[in-house]
């Protein structure tokens, strides 16, 4: 069942008379004649409309020309996702039915009501959330990628977006007519797939990360004279929590990252020991909550933007972009976490993206699917993501590298040995062989789940 079945009232509440008129001053009343549009997906939408009279439908469109309604909306509703708190393009196209009354807060005054107004701050941004977890579900608004599924490129990009949490679609021009006659058209040549549609009908080849995001109008261009009082460089938790903290005393604060917000954090597929959530909760959702409560609060994202160099002054500093932009702060705050440790094995660099990953998210569970596997390392990341791809994988073989007797992250594998079966393999040394575009696994250890020998059988599955 769908978010968008399962908690509608949650995701369109009701405002009454009086709760309207608590939060007029945040806005200014807009009248929109019939058929008139509100929001233009791709467009940057103007903030969030409450409707006083009238009604409005609100209708998903895709860049191929699909379209169909999500929910009509009359007076006391309003009209917005989380992508209004900071002034992004719209994912749907938002039509008056009749003529229509609104109050329209724009992004500034929509934060200032959430801090001013908490009780209603609290169902509106509720509401929002949900609505964007709708749309991400249904890939509403987003670009639709195009090729196939198990393609290095198309991971690539699709899993970019899914950190970002930006909504997309994915089409195997093997299986769908339109996005096959897209190719024919735009990537005779296999190297340009895979192909990215964006809402405004631009059409891009196989595109960087940076390509994408600038056609999708998610970095925005800043006031180049503005100087903030704090920038941050790096989204994961250690950045966003210095936003959150920074922004919510009043002070004015970007923050940067290369690639996508919350860090390592971020693609883990649950986390069990974070303080305050005893049920556990997904990386994603975690870190998601702490990048809109930034954003709640006024800080800037700029996300994807890669800061090659920092040029101190008596005053301030100046942040070079790796894109030629600037930004300049009177505090830099350096959150960029760590580096993944790598294998230290012949061709290794070769197989990052097509075969070895960092994380277990949805999109890398696809790939595993059915499949033989092996994770490598038996701390918190290796024993959540065990329990995770166990619902995916054929068999998992999980490799601790160094002795396990005594050793603290012995219980990580032990958690997880009754979940993946006789796989849990641990005090042995890894011996990976990458060549020819296969990867082959062969070494004697012992099983969690048994003092004997366990053999793990040669495999020419990619790991």
């Amino acid at each position: 069942m769908s978010t968008i079945d399962s908690r509608r009232e949650q995701m369109f509440p009701t405002l009454a008379p009086r709760e309207i008129d608590r939060i007029r001053r945040f806005g200014r009343i807009r009248r929109y004649a019939a058929d008139e549009a509100l929001f233009t997906t791709g467009e940057i939408a103007p903030g969030m409309y409450v409707l006083i009279k009238g009604a409005v439908r609100v209708v998903r469109r895709d860049p191929l020309g699909h379209s169909a309604p999500i929910v009509e909306h009359g007076p006391g509703e309003f009209v917005a996702e989380v992508g209004q708190l900071s002034g992004q393009p719209a994912f749907v196209d938002v039509h008056a039915i009749s003529e229509v009354e609104a109050l329209l807060i724009p992004p500034e005054n929509l934060r200032a009501l959430m801090i001013e107004e908490p009780e209603l701050g609290e169902r509106i941004m509720h509401a929002l959330i949900l609505r964007r977890v709708a749309l991400i579900e249904a890939g509403t608004g987003g670009p639709v990628l195009i090729g196939p599924e198990s393609s290095p490129d198309v991971v690539r990009l699709q899993g970019f977006l899914a950190r970002n949490a930006y909504p997309h679609q994915l089409l195997d021009p093997a299986k769908d007519d339109d996005a096959a006659k897209l190719v024919q058209q735009y990537a005779p040549d296999p190297a340009d797939l895979p192909l990215a549609v964006c809402p405004k009908g631009t059409v891009l080849k196989n595109p960087s990360e940076a390509e994408l995001a600038r056609a999708l109008g998610m970095v925005p261009i800043d006031e180049t004279d503005r100087t903030y009082d704090v920038a941050i460089v790096g989204a994961g938790p250690a950045g966003l929590s210095t936003a959150v903290y920074a922004a919510s005393e009043g002070l004015s604060v970007i923050v940067l990252d290369a690639r996508a917000f919350g860090g390592q954090a971020g693609a883990s597929a649950r986390i069990e020991n974070y303080l305050g959530f005893p049920a556990g909760i997904s990386g994603q959702a975690l870190t998601g909550r702490a990048y809109v409560q930034a954003q709640k609060f006024g800080a800037r994202m700029l996300i994807p933007a890669s800061v090659s160099r920092i040029d101190p002054n008596e005053t301030s500093a100046t942040l070079h972009l790796e894109d030629s932009r600037r930004v300049k702060a009177a505090t830099v705050v350096v959150a960029t976490g760590a580096r993944y440790r790598r294998l230290n094995v012949p061709n290794h660099a070769d197989f990052e993206g097509r075969g070895v990953w960092y994380w277990a998210s949805p999109i890398e569970a696809r790939l595993c699917r059915n499949e033989e596997i092996v994770l490598v390392g038996g701390g918190n990341s290796a024993g959540q993501a065990a329990v995770f791809l166990r619902n995916f994988a054929e068999k998992i073989w999980m490799l601790v590298r160094g002795p396990a007797a005594g050793d603290v992250r012995s219980g990580s594998v032990k958690r997880v040995g009754a979940a993946i079966g006789e796989g849990a393999v641990v005090g042995a040394e890894l011996h990976v062989v990458l060549a020819n575009g296969r990867a082959s696994f062969a070494r004697e250890a012992r099983s969690s789940r048994e003092r004997g020998v366990a053999k793990l059988p040669e495999t020419t599955n990619s790991p």
